[in-house]
């Protein structure tokens, strides 16, 4: 795709994510947002005047087969991505896609083989795969400023009452802790520390079969561990904590979307390390999904689909245990 020209998105769902999402899209010199959906036309048009859409729709298939959209952000509940990664891959629309990428393994593996049937580009919305702070981490990791990884804990949590026919409980919208935001905890021990030889995980249930809380223990074949914790119970830090030989690095809260850390090296007083963050912090997921459009990748080298599928492969063991 020609770098002369901006990247055109399509929204799909007008949410409150879908609201983060277009407000970072307008801080980006690549991008525009040319069309909208929504199941109401209403919302669909009011969204569209706030963002200054061109095209507004309540058909999901209107907006996957516009020909002035190049890439649709998919911003619906969990139990839709399937369907709705599906329709735009198969109409050759780019797609980003809200976490999980779907609700298991099977599913995932679809989207995956439909994306490389129309040789589309597909990436799963883990906007913290994108973040500075979390790439300058990676580095420092490498570097081996802390030494060798030993142990990483983090956690999610914020309680809510219960009600069993919200997105966060009802199990036809994809409910429950680990699959909402129990994914950033394992994210972050997948992308620091690699897949578990051993998954030990304990989950409190909700009468409609969902987990309100989940606690996961991952143990290496080196001897390293992680341990994660995601509660619609409790209020959590929503900290990220890395043991290291030398040192450790902690992510204070949010920890999925924090723009500092702190590296503590042998003991001693620790160092403040300030990243960047444009907006709300989607703005690099979208800069970063321009830039592998502009470069005519099919997925992404931040957020591959290997690591999706790794992703779903633990969530889906955590949850048969």
């Amino acid at each position: 795709m020609s770098r002369d020209k901006k990247i055109r998105w399509g929204i799909l769902g007008c949410g409150k994510i879908a609201e983060k999402f277009a407000s970072d899209l307008e801080l980006s010199e690549n991008a525009v947002l040319v069309a909208c959906a929504s199941r109401i036309f209403e919302k669909s048009k009011r969204f569209a005047k706030k963002y200054q859409a061109t095209y507004f729709y309540d058909s999901y298939l209107e907006l996957a087969t516009c020909p002035d959209v190049d890439v649709i952000y998919i911003a619906t509940p969990n139990s839709f991505h399937l369907e709705h990664s599906l329709l735009c891959l198969k109409n050759k629309k780019a797609v980003l896609c809200e976490k999980p990428l779907a609700l298991n393994k099977f599913q995932v593996e679809e989207i995956i083989q439909v994306a490389k049937e129309n040789n589309v580009f597909l990436m799963e919305a883990m906007w913290t795969s994108c973040l500075p702070n979390i790439l300058q981490i990676q580095n420092t990791i490498k570097s081996g400023k802390i030494g060798e990884i030993i142990h990483l804990t983090a956690d999610f949590g914020f309680k809510v009452d219960y009600d069993p026919k919200s997105r966060l409980f009802d199990p036809t919208l994809g409910g429950g802790s680990l699959l909402d935001i129990g994914i950033y905890p394992l994210y972050i021990s997948l992308l620091l520390m690699g897949k578990p030889a051993k998954i030990q995980s304990s989950l409190r249930y909700t009468k409609l079969g969902v987990d309100a809380s989940c606690s996961v223990l991952l143990s290496y074949t080196d001897q390293k561990t992680a341990s994660l914790f995601s509660s619609f119970e409790t209020f959590t830090a929503i900290k990220c904590e890395i043991y290291g030989t030398k040192g450790k690095i902690i992510i204070s809260s949010n920890f999925h979307e924090q723009s500092q850390h702190t590296i503590i090296i042998d003991g001693l007083t620790g160092q403040l390390v300030q990243s960047e963050l444009v907006g709300l912090g989607y703005f690099h997921e979208i800069e970063h999904v321009n830039e592998c459009l502009y470069q005519g990748l099919n997925e992404s080298y931040l957020m591959p689909l290997k690591m999706s599928m790794n992703l779903i492969e633990l969530m889906d063991e955590i949850r048969s245990k």
